[in-house]
């Protein structure tokens, strides 16, 4: 397959079975931090668990657990607490986007939650920055908030004044470096984080109801294209994809992802009917997967180095930039999964050549711009 050499990545980037098996971190592996934050012991807010899947994310736990440290050029998480619980208020310097996979949340906005939305399974919420969040299970169980946090360091979070004051009551300080402080436990309290002034709470941004309602993205908002990636043209290869965040990996020049101001990352859901394949293909960006339904097959590397692995819904995936990678429905219901990407740019696929001779004598090729067309309006060259 021909392509703009200018455009072509760096050397193949091959994992081993040790880096594979520390890129795939299915459910038992998954660690509840309840320890994270200051207001773990407020009243309301007792039985939160907070997880950090890919890197450390916000949490002021020092003994938290990180499941895959490696920097990505973003953070994944997620958060779960019992019905009636609340996370308080607090900012965010980087982009917070929750995915609701289970369950129903009011998340809120404002110092005092004056503002409210509901959200539930499968949508996606991005929280502007420097806006005072926090949210309550509103739902039947435990519900499942996966978190995506931008930049790799994410600069910490501002508590809302009143939540460290309450915190202080019962015994939780911030170090200066964001650290949770137990005055209970024997820690020192001579140096702490004192609450914002209130004279300074006007300086943080607002957005008007409507202005956040354009950034809940439920399934009603989704354009999926069941012709978004190159292999789709092909049998055996039935994929669709709807962009939500950025324009991520779609070939489908009429796509639009319903929100496209920067957040460092972009998110899609990715669809594939049973038996059907993405074809082997990689990306400069390094990439993660959470997979939402369905039986996966995660495949890493080119034919002679191929390592695969069959998981199951709730698994997070991490693929590395310049990798290789197939991903196949095994079972027998359609598969669907959130794609992240780390950047704000396209993640442009190189595909295999198998699937570049495919595609054109199929007719088809991509345009200068990485779009597929038909290939007769393309000169006859595949792109």
């Amino acid at each position: 397959m021909t392509r703009n050499p200018l455009l072509q990545p760096s050397a193949d980037l091959i994992v081993n079975v040790d880096d594979v098996g520390r890129r795939i971190i299915e459910p038992h592996q998954f660690m509840a931090d309840t320890e994270a934050f200051i207001d773990v012991r407020l009243p309301g807010s007792v039985g939160k668990a907070s997880y950090s899947f890919i890197g450390p994310g916000v949490s002021q736990n020092a003994d938290q657990i990180v499941n895959l440290a490696e920097p990505h050029g973003f953070n994944i998480g997620a958060a779960s607490m019992p019905h009636g619980v609340v996370n308080n208020p607090h900012m965010h310097y980087t982009a917070e986007v929750f995915i609701c996979t289970r369950g129903r949340w009011e998340m809120r906005l404002g110092q005092y939650g004056e503002q409210t939305v509901e959200i539930g399974p499968n949508t996606l919420f991005s929280v502007p920055t420097w806006i005072f969040r926090g949210f309550k299970n509103i739902g039947d169980d435990d519900g499942w908030l996966l978190t995506v946090l931008g930049s790799d360091n994410t600069g910490g979070i501002l508590w809302a004044p009143q939540v460290l004051e309450a915190a202080a009551s019962t015994g939780l300080y911030l170090s200066p470096v964001g650290a949770v402080l137990d005055a209970t436990a024997g820690d020192l309290i001579n140096d702490t984080i004192t609450p914002i002034d209130e004279t300074r709470l006007g300086e943080l941004d607002h957005y008007t109801d409507a202005e956040i309602a354009e950034r809940i993205v439920a399934s009603d908002r989704l354009d999926w294209s069941e012709a978004a990636l190159l292999s789709s043209v092909l049998p055996g290869h039935g994929s669709a994809i709807a962009p939500v965040i950025g324009f991520g990996l779609t070939e489908d020049r009429q796509q639009r992802p319903p929100i496209w101001t920067p957040h460092g990352f972009t998110v899609e859901w990715l669809r594939l009917e049973p038996g059907a394949s993405t074809g082997l293909h990689r990306i400069d960006q390094n990439q993660a997967l959470f997979l939402v339904e369905g039986e996966w097959q995660v495949t890493y590397n080119r034919l002679d180095n191929q390592i695969s692995r069959t998981v199951t819904e709730d698994t997070v995936v991490s693929i590395p930039g310049n990798c290789w990678r197939d991903l196949t429905n095994t079972g027998s219901a359609i598969a669907t999964c959130l794609v992240v990407c780390a950047g704000d740019n396209r993640a442009r696929a190189d595909w295999d050549p198998w699937i570049g001779n495919a595609a054109a004598e199929a007719g088809w090729g991509r345009d200068a711009n990485g779009y597929i067309a038909p290939l007769d309006l393309l000169g006859g060259t595949p792109w």
